[in-house]
């Protein structure tokens, strides 16, 4: 079995730069080599190999190794360390294997002191061979002015340090600090390099001991002997961190309440690799006293991990999932690819959303439990807020309660609706969690046309009694006695009924009338889908919305004649049309409760006419122009309320305490929000109202000035615009009339009221409802609301669970739903919301069609022209120039063969043209993808992080470095790298061509994968691709 471990090794002519990542190595040509066995061998045999391959000569030139490490505790930050000896050459191999550093050697070749050799075959340091020299011939050089060789070393003799180099170079030195220090100058610029011996201790054990502090502290990634955690759950996921970061499995040896101990899974072929935690007798923590070293090596790439487990994802993807709840489960098998190089099945990705979900907001069980005690304490920190619940006994567990409704109402909503105006859209949503329910909510709206939420509830479903305990505690705990507030709704049967037991009272149940003045309305965008559902076009739908927000009854008895020629018309085509073209029959509007016990409504196959189908609805109900008082203020629809449960769409799948926090603290920041944008214009006295008016009453008044406004006289001349008369009455109690109806149905002036306000030399600002004021809106939002966390999260589950779920809500199929999204009658006919990538957050799109996947790489795209490159001439050739490719953004350095590949192909290709050089910025990153150049073959060495410019140099063959791999059964001394550039050894020729057929990469690596529907091959998941056949066929899924 071969120990084979894959080099880069850089060389050529080049700079060494640095950049916000580290080191960067693009100037420098780098070539893939193997060397059999590297902890075993010694640094005098590395630079043997690395002399004969450059063709060094040892005898005038000398070759000082640097290796690439990473210091950095978060993250990679690389830096160039010299290898003085063999034991710092063992411990760079160790800890580059265990932590995923690069294998590479930056070889710098330098003219050698004829005064020093360097033995470092003992491997325990330098040592020094001094030529011996008398103190005569040094006296002799001291006259001449020539400073001693720094070869010298001092013998205790008095006055050396005036002769002695090194000794002079450290007085200085040390003068320079101490003047340094006595000006009071910083040193935190120094850029001194740390000697190699300080990389390989440890110093995360030294932290300050503080009496308010915690004694534990955690390292990403990285489990240390003598680590503290606080629990045993906190323990054992960062053992799960430690182990999949290192690419090991383990398995559990021992666990139990005082003692946690892990091995590796390849103990039996003899990796001593364990960790051991234990907890004291008298101790609340637990602590690590074990930890050994991997002798075992990595397998090669692998695509599933057997300790990646449901709870690990959970922790990893926690702050990800909770900061979107509307994470995908595919976003989470993608991070964990990128970040771990495993793969994950969908359903355990799944199952980890629904963990963390619960993680969070607590089990769908406790939250049943929970969210009585938690309405208590929102009510106790929010004086004069109003909750309810209600519950029935439990057949099957005696002396526990179902619940089956919960009401909430704020303070702050409360109080904000006796500012607003008398308006209510009224909606539900359904909850799409385990437990089947809905959301009743009732919704007003500002002086800004702002929404403003008022109360809210849980209940089992959308019928009469549940709407009807609602709007009873809206009425009671919200409206209170203020009059003929409007309720807009979607003329939904359960809603009427329990409007007309409201309203009139109930003989059946025995409910009298408590909302007399009520006014009832009906929802135009949902009245239009009712039309739809009848006569199955979209352009007469649109025509009857604009029948129903007409507000003079001359254009609206115009525009329902013409409805009715349409639609008459549009009926008789599709009774001429084969039974088989329709889709479906037409349906024709509900009963209402107050229909007459004899009347007969026609069914939709009878129904021809817009004028027979709309028949007995009340036109008070539908229309504006007939809208008794002005009662809706201009709403016609119910949005706000579906604007805010579209808000909620992301949340409805919570528990119910996770969705009662989410509207809590969504309302307090509305709040905020909104009060802080009314609170500048306060102090201003020319502003009078909120801004949704005031461009209100700018657009009029300049269309009121296209008006020309007559006194009216006996001859009954008035307002008129062309051949358009209007009536405009302004009257002394600061009201106005106007035959156009705007200002009794908007409650605020029109253009002709603005345009007659002016010629009577009266502002028309007094024409405008008090409710648009911006005190009105001031007051609207000036409470506050306060939250309850202070009091704990009502996560947890009880020891005594008082409330359970109703188990008829449970939904009945187990695992993931294939939609959270429950249709409507809308949905047939009006396009969907605007959507949103889960992955970019971009609008749009979602994360299946996201454009940044179909993206392929350049360094991809370029490396698969690459394998067919032709091969590379010998002799010598002009440099081209050729830009190099932006990286992709991952982090961490492993092999770059491919993109090497790449670029050398690119410059063969354009070796006759000269192109300038561009700059770019680059990073130190990870290799991509299946490796296209084996071993054997060089190329341009990877950009690194600098922010500097840089460009690809294409070499002459006998500048590649041509040497075999460094195996221990190799014994010829011959093997040519190539001439180097580096420092002063002098270039020699060579006639030697490149392997045409270089051995193929053998170091294990794991590849990111650069596209989520692109695999190898033999991945697992693209041969279940091949076979799989369905949904998703020919959409590039």
């Amino acid at each position: 079995m071969s120990n084979k471990q894959i080099f880069q090794v850089y060389h050529g002519p080049g700079n060494v730069r640095y950049g916000p990542t580290g080191v960067d190595l693009s100037d420098f040509i780098v070539s893939k080599r193997g060397i059999d066995r590297p902890d075993e061998r010694s640094v005098s045999s590395i630079k043997g190999w690395l002399m004969r391959g450059l063709r060094v000569d040892p005898q005038t030139s000398d070759i000082t190794i640097n290796v690439i490490v990473s210091r950095a505790t978060e993250g990679f930050y690389w830096e160039l360390m010299p290898v003085q000896n063999s034991r710092v050459w063992r411990w760079y191999v160790e800890n580059a294997l265990q932590r995923g550093w690069p294998l590479g050697m930056v070889p710098f070749v330098h003219p050698k002191d004829p005064g020093v050799q360097m033995n470092m075959d003992d491997g325990e340091g330098p040592s020094a061979e001094v030529n011996e020299t008398s103190v005569e011939e040094v006296n002799a050089r001291e006259d001449r002015g020539v400073v001693a060789p720094v070869g010298i070393q001092p013998g205790g003799v008095a006055d050396e340090g005036e002769t002695v180099g090194a000794i002079v170079d450290e007085m200085e030195r040390e003068d320079s600090d101490n003047e340094r220090v006595e000006e009071g100058d910083s040193s935190d610029d120094e850029t001194d390099i740390n000697p190699a011996e300080w990389a390989s201790e440890d110093f995360s054990g030294l932290v300050v001991s503080e009496e308010d502090s915690v004694i534990w502290e955690y390292k990403e990634n990285e489990v240390i002997q003598g680590a503290i955690y606080s629990r045993a759950e906190d323990m054992k996921e960062a053992v799960k961190h430690f182990v999949v970061s290192l690419h090991r499995e383990f398995w559990v040896a021992k666990s139990n309440r005082s003692q946690y101990e892990v091995r590796c899974v390849k103990e039996k072929d003899g990796c001593p690799w364990r960790v051991h935690a234990y907890k004291g007798k008298w101790k609340d923590y637990w602590t690590v006293s074990v930890v050994t070293k991997h002798t075992c090596f990595l397998p090669g790439v692998q695509k599933y991990h057997r300790n990646i487990t449901c709870a690990f994802v959970a922790s990893e993807m926690y702050a990800h999932v909770i900061d979107n709840l509307t994470y995908e489960p595919r976003s989470i098998i993608r991070h964990i690819e990128e970040t771990y190089k495993y793969t994950i099945s969908y359903a355990k990705a799944w199952r980890a959303k629904q963990k963390i979900i619960e993680m969070r907001f607590g089990t769908y069980e406790a939250s049943y439990d929970n969210l009585p005690r938690l309405l208590g304490v929102i009510e106790e920190r929010n004086p004069g807020s109003s909750y309810a619940v209600k519950k029935f006994p439990s057949i099957e567990h005696p002396g526990k309660s179902v619940l089956q409704r919960a009401f909430l109402a704020l303070h702050a909503c409360k109080m904000a609706f006796v500012n607003s105006r008398p308006v209510l859209c009224i909606d539900e949503t359904f909850l799409t969690g385990k437990y089947r329910g809905q959301i009743l909510t009732a919704i007003g709206v500002d002086g800004n046309n702002q929404v403003l939420p008022m109360a809210f509830a849980f209940v089992e479903s959308e019928n009469t009694d549940s709407w009807y305990r609602f709007l009873k505690l809206v009425k009671t705990k919200v409206v209170g006695m203020r009059p003929n507030v409007c309720l807009i709704h979607d003329r939904n049967a359960g809603i009427l009924r329990a409007i007309e037991e409201l309203q009139f009272g109930s003989m059946e149940r025995g409910y009298p009338g408590e909302w007399e003045d009520v006014q009832s309305k009906w929802c135009m965008r949902h009245m239009g889908a009712n039309f739809f559902k009848q006569f199955k076009n979209k352009e007469l739908m649109n025509m009857f919305k604009r029948l129903c927000i007409q507000n003079q009854e001359k254009k609206f008895n115009e525009l329902w004649k013409r409805l009715d020629e349409l639609t008459a018309k549009c009926s008789d085509q599709r009774a001429a049309a084969p039974s088989t073209a329709v889709a479906d029959p037409p349906q024709a509007l509900g009963p209402l409760p107050t229909d007459s016990p004899t009347l007969v409504r026609r069914t939709g196959v009878e129904i021809r006419k817009f004028s027979q189908w709309i028949l007995h609805e009340p036109k008070k109900k539908w229309a504006k122009a007939y809208d008794t008082g002005g009662a809706r203020y201009g709403i016609m629809t119910t949005n706000l309320a579906e604007v805010y449960n579209w808000v909620m769409r992301g949340v409805r799948g919570l528990p119910l305490v996770g969705i009662v926090e989410f509207i809590l603290h969504g309302t307090c920041r509305y709040f905020r929000n909104r009060f802080q944008a009314v609170l500048p214009s306060m102090p201003n006295n020319s502003i009078l109202f909120g801004t949704f008016m005031q461009k209100k009453l700018e657009e009029l008044r300049k269309k009121a000035m296209k008006h020309q406004a007559l006194v009216q006289d006996k001859a009954g001349r008035g307002i008129y615009r062309k051949r358009v008369k209007q009536e405009c009455v302004l009257k002394a109690d600061d009201t106005c009339h106007c035959s156009c109806a705007k200002p009794k149905l908007l409650h605020r002036p029109c253009t002709h009221v603005i345009a007659a306000a002016a010629e009577c030399g009266i502002p028309d600002a007094v024409y405008v409802s008090q409710y648009f004021s911006k005190q009105a809106i001031y007051h609207t939002w000036s409470d506050e609301i306060y939250g309850f966390g202070i009091a704990g999260e009502f996560t947890e589950t009880n020891d005594e669970v008082l409330n359970i779920r109703d188990p008829s809500k449970l939904r009945g199929k187990a695992g993931r739903r294939k939609t959270r999204r429950i249709r409507n009658d809308m949905d047939e006919l009006e396009a969907g919301r605007v959507k949103r990538c889960s992955k970019c957050d971009e609008r749009g799109h979602t994360y299946k069609h996201c454009p940044k996947d179909k993206e392929k790489p350049n360094d991809i795209a370029r490396a698969d022209a690459a394998v067919q490159r032709p091969p590379v001439p010998t002799g010598p050739c002009p440099v081209a120039h050729v830009p190099r490719p932006t990286p992709p953004p991952h982090g961490g350095f492993t092999q770059f063969a491919m993109t090497q590949a790449a670029h050398f192909s690119q410059a063969a290709g354009s070796a006759s043209q000269a192109a300038a050089s561009t700059s770019h910025s680059v990073q130190f990153w990870q290799y991509i993808g299946t490796s296209s150049q084996a071993a054997g073959t060089s190329s341009q060495g990877p950009p690194l992080d600098h922010a500097g410019t840089s460009s690809d140099h294409l070499v002459p063959s006998t500048l590649l470095f041509d040497i075999t791999d460094f195996d221990f059964a190799s014994g010829s001394t011959e093997d040519v790298i190539g001439p180097s550039q580096l420092g002063g050894a002098p270039p020699v020729q060579t006639q030697d061509q490149a392997q045409a057929t270089p051995p193929p990469d053998t170091r294990a690596t794991r590849a990111v994968l650069p596209d989520r529907f692109t695999y190898s091959q033999d991945h697992v998941r693209a041969q279940a691709r091949r076979t799989k056949h369905g949904r998703g066929t020919g959409q590039g899924q």
